[in-house]
């Protein structure tokens, strides 16, 4: 019958307070006043704390726990603190268990495995043999439920390389890793439980052939045999103890293993051709002949005597060697010894000698002589009786032919818990007392041992590789090497995305050689998790990569090779395989940020199809967390973005989306975290996920956002192009001056365009802009120009505003937000990025030309909608650029686009024979179907430069000071091309060429004959006749002086109201300068007076604003003083 995690939970703290019992009561016991009972003295110590009587029991799994919690300096000598860890873990899951909480199965293995921990620590190797069982079923069953576990092909990233065949269709894995039936027992292979014959180890460890068959022998491993062989085989020369220091899973047991099959008494030719070739020309003795001894410390109690079959009791690790060696006989030997608890001295040798050749592994001797730490009444005897021991038992060794010895000590490791004094992992050795332990046994065994590290980290790809995969035939050869060689082309061809050796041949072999895992997910399992606390080189790299296949197998996974993109972070099995190394916080984190079936990266590959197609934002998050999780904690955490794309990139994918891809992630995801090009997820809400946060309720803000785009679009007053001013986000119609010169109305962000939309925001405010200014009629009307931004491009830009008003939200207030020193630096970095970002969108976003034109005089005026992009740095500098190519602007007009415009609109006008200089400029400035002119000196020039017309009576026309209605005589006619004028004025006169023509000979025929008509007024001057030359001139009379006129000059002083200056100042310019502006010849000179005064100062942001922004409008004087 099933039973429940909770049930099995449950058992566990049975088998656990069973376990604890003897080792709580004993380190308490010693740690009260000799004559005191310790749960009574706790017991009154809580009742005057909470004022409540309670009563404890010794058996209590939840009064043990509080115990080794509470008072954890009693067990600190004997604990380390990842085992007190555990402890105060299980209490948690203790109190959870007691208010029926359910649980998870992730929860239900960590509990198991804390409980197996701790009391296997506490030397109670029968009860963790129990909670290890539990363990075991509960993952069978689990591995089952996967299996059966229907697969959502809608959520499953399914990622086929162009022209690649899948791994699937290449190599195959063992069929219990494909099936899921695997035994996880097998990923954590014990020596104990193979030599007791242990029916729960498979076949494949526990048969010596089957195990050879899917052992890969490394130089270090295949050495071994070979030096084995020959000191079995009685070579003297060979070495006699060996000692098996690597890091934790490093594959120090699987080593032991394969000369504990190695000695079996099997047939050497039954094994694989390679371990043939290791042991070389030797002849091992004949079958039975070798004695085995497997001694491993987490299985033997130092604290309890064990009762063999045979009724044999043995106390000590001697005692165990002798019993192993041959059984009750071989006892006997070292009987007194063991009874006695003493050193066996020369017993042993006679012992060993008796019984070589014989084979003696011991693992785990640290663990087990730290048990007897500062103790002197165990039955193993003391912890000074072990290392005379061990030094007896090393010399003994030596001299015996056909005795070998191989101990395990931990070495050197770089992860967190490391001691500084033995350098091994404080998971491994366990406290101080296993420091010590470690400390004195390293001096016995190094002294004599030969030291060996058994495989490098490329060997141990084809460990895993044979452990998980059916060797591949020749045909999946070839197409092995037909991935690694596009794979690498692949890389080649994107030089620069990826680290440089990818693209070498080098590296085609490393691809060969991990095949069907990429090498990258190698290294990041290698390199950085294998630095984790707990995390085992070698057996943790298998439970993971087998589950992981076993998910991609069931998956009908296309890819060409498995990455670190591929591992199905949503299957429980996996995700628990790595969470069981991290925090518990990361759970939740990996469904919501990272893999989960609605995580923020499936979200985004389904809002995106160029992204969902190849799933590509859920494999770079994968890849990110599986690079970046175990690096935290060191000095450079995260993950290179090359180092990224190599966990992602499959030939067929597009490089260039990948930036994309991450730029999303990393906008929305809640606990991803960037600094420069490398990337992380943590447990902390990232400093990205709070700007974003910001930024997302600036969305309900637009006027913050505005408020920051004006300052930067009011600096584009300083460029002006050809335009004569420049008004940048006018609120409303009364904010775009009447003058006559061209100008450039850059419009507020809120009016928007977007093409073929005729009744944008844009296009309504400019035509209110252009009938009206203010309450009045507007005059100007074709000296006015407004320049909109993109509909689209616009909320782009409102992005970048918003990102930059987070990322200087975040930078004002990082001691409020507890950020650290590279989170500070990383904050300015962004903003300081966002900042040019919102430059760069500025142009990117204003593209929109809106002019007024009218290409039939006698309809109203439509727009003219043309898209100005370009390079130039301003604004203005864009739309005059596009306003010359189209001719909708000049700076320089001739005489010939006036004659034109005059026979054509103006024609009415031309037709009366002249048309005044004034009135032509009133025309221009006033209606949409003439030229715009960018000032009134644009059209002087073109009106004078009609003297220089040789063509003149077609492209030209005459000029003339003025017109007298009485005698119907022009004053000062100038007729081109060789006639002279003075200053153009508003009364100068265009003539029409005909009407000059007739004028000038009229003026010809009434001069003498061979005389010329002057350039002047074509006609008589005042005081002469037209007369011979006889003539007299009369007696010129003197002209008085007209009167001079009234009212030529006003002015006027105002004092505004301080409260309402906005409405008063729009009433003078209304009512007064708007009606002194359009008379005709006025100069009107505006002055504005500004005091304020506080007694207590302006504040500095005031001063600094006001100051600014008085530089920008260009004050003659201005400043803040003193007094």
């Amino acid at each position: 019958m099933a039973i429940s995690n909770r049930d099995r939970v449950g058992r566990g703290f049975e088998l656990l307070a069973a376990g604890l019992v003897k080792f709580v009561d004993d380190a308490m016991t010693a740690a009260v006043p000799v004559g005191q009972e310790w749960i009574k003295v706790l017991e009154a110590r809580d009742a005057a704390k909470h004022g409540s009587a309670k009563t404890y029991s010794k058996t209590d799994p939840q009064v043990q726990l509080k115990v080794l919690t509470e008072e954890w300096r009693v067990f600190k000598d004997q604990l380390s603190r990842v085992e007190l860890s555990f402890a105060s873990e299980l209490r948690d899951v203790r109190n959870r268990w007691a208010h029926n909480d359910s649980f998870s199965p992730d929860d239900t293995y960590r509990a198991l495995d804390s409980m197996e921990r701790l009391l296997t620590a506490a030397g109670a190797a029968d009860q963790a043999e129990g909670v290890r069982k539990l363990r075991l079923d509960h993952q069978r069953a689990q591995y089952e439920a996967e299996t059966r576990k229907a697969v959502k092909a809608a959520t499953t990233p399914n990622v086929p390389g162009t022209g690649l065949k899948p791994w699937r269709e290449v190599i195959k894995p063992h069929p219990d890793v494909a099936s899921g039936q695997y035994n996880a027992a097998e990923f954590a292979a014990d020596l104990h439980y193979v030599a007791t014959e242990n029916s729960d180890v498979s076949r494949e460890y526990s048969d010596p052939v089957a195990f050879f068959q899917r052992t890969y022998l490394t130089e270090g491993l295949r050495d071994l045999l070979s030096r084995a062989a020959r000191r079995i085989a009685g070579d003297m020369n060979a070495s006699p103890i060996v000692n098996l220091q690597t890091n934790f899973g490093g594959g120090k047991t699987h080593s032991m293993l394969a000369l504990y099959h190695l000695c079996s008494g099997r047939p050497v030719s039954e094994y694989p051709q390679e371990v043939q070739d290791a042991i070389g020309d030797v002849t091992l003795p004949d079958p039975g002949k070798i004695q085995r001894v497997a001694l491993v410390g987490t299985h033997l109690m130092p604290g309890k005597s064990s009762v063999k079959k045979d009724g044999t009791e043995v106390r000590t690790l001697w005692g165990e060697l002798a019993w192993q060696l041959g059984g009750r006989q071989a006892y006997e030997m070292i009987a007194e010894a063991d009874k006695t608890s003493t050193n066996p001295g020369a017993a042993l040798g006679e012992l060993i000698a008796a019984y070589a050749p014989c084979l003696i592994l011991i693992d785990e001797w640290v663990a087990y002589a730290r048990g007897l730490y500062g103790k002197d009444d165990l039955p193993a005897g003391t912890f000074d009786t072990q290392f005379t021991f061990a030094q007896t038992l090393t010399e003994v060794v030596k001299s015996i032919p056909g005795a070998l010895l191989v101990i395990s000590i931990p070495a050197s490791d770089t992860a967190s818990g490391v001691d500084a004094g033995t350098g091994s992992s404080d998971l491994e050795v366990g406290g101080p007392n296993g420091q010590e332990a470690l400390r004195r046994l390293q001096n016995v065994v190094r002294r004599v041992a030969d030291q060996w590290r058994p495989a490098s980290a490329y060997e141990s790809f084809e460990i895993v590789r044979r452990r998980l995969f059916e060797p591949p035939d020749a045909a999946a050869r070839g197409d092995i090497a037909a991935v690694a060689r596009q794979f690498v082309q692949f890389y080649a061809e994107h030089r620069g995305e990826f680290p440089r050796e990818c693209g070498q041949i080098a590296y085609e072999d490393r691809i060969k050689a991990a095949y069907p895992i990429h090498p990258e997910l190698f290294d990041r399992l290698y390199e950085d998790w294998s630095t984790l606390e707990r995390f085992q080189r070698t057996r943790g790299v298998l439970r993971l990569m087998s589950a992981v296949v076993h998910a991609l197998w069931t998956r009908q996974d296309a890819s060409p090779l498995i990455m670190a993109g591929s591992v199905p972070l949503d299957v429980a099995t996996v995700a628990s395989e790595l969470t069981q190394y991290l925090p518990d916080a990361w759970k939740p984190i990996i469904d919501a940020d990272i893999d989960g079936e609605g995580s923020t990266p499936v979200h985004i590959d389904a809002e995106r199809a160029t992204f969902g197609q190849r799933a590509l934002t859920r494999r770079i998050a994968r890849t990110v967390f599986v690079g970046a999780a175990p690096t935290l904690h060191t000095a450079h955490k995260g993950i290179e973005r090359q180092n990224v794309w190599l966990g992602v990139a499959v030939p067929g994918d597009t490089v260039g989306n990948f930036g994309s891809a991450l730029e999303v992630l990393s906008q929305r995801a809640t606990y991803f975290y960037v600094d420069g090009a490398r990337y992380w997820y943590d447990t902390q809400v990232s400093v990205t996920r709070t700007a974003q946060d910001h930024a997302d309720r600036l969305r309900e803000h637009p006027e913050e956002v505005w408020a920051e785009l004006l300052p930067r679009l009011a600096k584009e007053r300083s460029s002006r192009g050809d335009f004569a001013a420049v008004h940048p986000c006018p609120e409303d119609s009364g904010g775009v001056p009447d003058t006559e010169e061209a100008k450039l109305v850059i419009l507020h962000p809120q009016y928007t365009h977007r093409r073929d939309n005729s009744d944008s925001e844009a296009l309504r405010f400019a035509t209110v802009c252009l009938d009206r200014r203010g309450t009045a009629q507007r005059v100007n009307r074709n000296s006015v120009v407004f320049l909109a931004p993109d509909d689209r491009r616009m909320e782009e830009l409102a992005d970048a505003a918003r990102d930059f008003l987070a990322w200087r939200y975040i930078c004002e207030r990082t001691d409020e937000l507890n950020l650290t020193a590279q989170q500070k630096a990383m904050a300015e970095r962004r903003k300081a990025s966002a900042n040019q970002t919102v430059d760069l969108r500025i142009a990117g976003a204003y593209i929109w030309l809106l002019v007024p034109e009218q290409p039939d005089p006698a309809r109203p005026s439509e727009w003219h909608v043309v898209k100005a992009e370009g390079s130039q740095p301003s604004l203005a500098d864009r739309a005059t650029a596009k306003l010359r190519q189209g001719g909708l602007l000049a700076t320089k007009y001739g005489a010939r686009n006036v004659r034109m415009d005059l026979d054509g609109p103006l024609k009415a006008v031309w037709e009366r024979g002249h048309v005044s200089v004034g009135d032509l400029w009133s025309y221009y400035r006033r209606y949409p179907y003439l030229t715009r002119l960018r000032d009134r000196a644009v059209l002087d020039d073109a009106v004078r430069s009609a003297l220089d017309e040789i063509s003149w009576d077609l492209e030209g026309f005459a000029l003339a000071q003025s017109f007298d209605e009485q005698s119907a005589r022009y004053q000062g006619l100038a007729v081109p091309p060789n006639g002279n004028f003075g200053h153009i004025s508003d009364s100068t006169l265009l003539v029409l060429p005909t009407i000059a023509r007739q004028q000038e000979e009229a003026d010809r025929a009434k001069l003498p004959q061979g005389g010329e008509v002057s350039g002047g007024d074509g006609g008589d001057e005042p005081g002469q006749s037209g007369g011979d030359e006889s003539s007299v001139p009369s007696q010129r009379t003197v002209q008085p002086l007209p009167p001079a006129p009234d009212n030529v000059r006003f002015f006027g002083v105002m004092e505004l109201n301080p409260e309402r200056y906005g409405r008063d100042l729009n009433r003078i310019a209304q009512e007064v300068l708007q009606h002194l502006a359009a008379v005709e010849g006025a100069r009107l000179q505006v002055r504005v007076e500004i005091t304020a005064e506080k007694s207590d100062g302006f504040p500095d942001d005031k001063v600094r604003i006001v100051t600014e922004n008085a530089k920008t409008l260009k004050f003659e004087q201005f400043g803040f003083e003193k007094d």
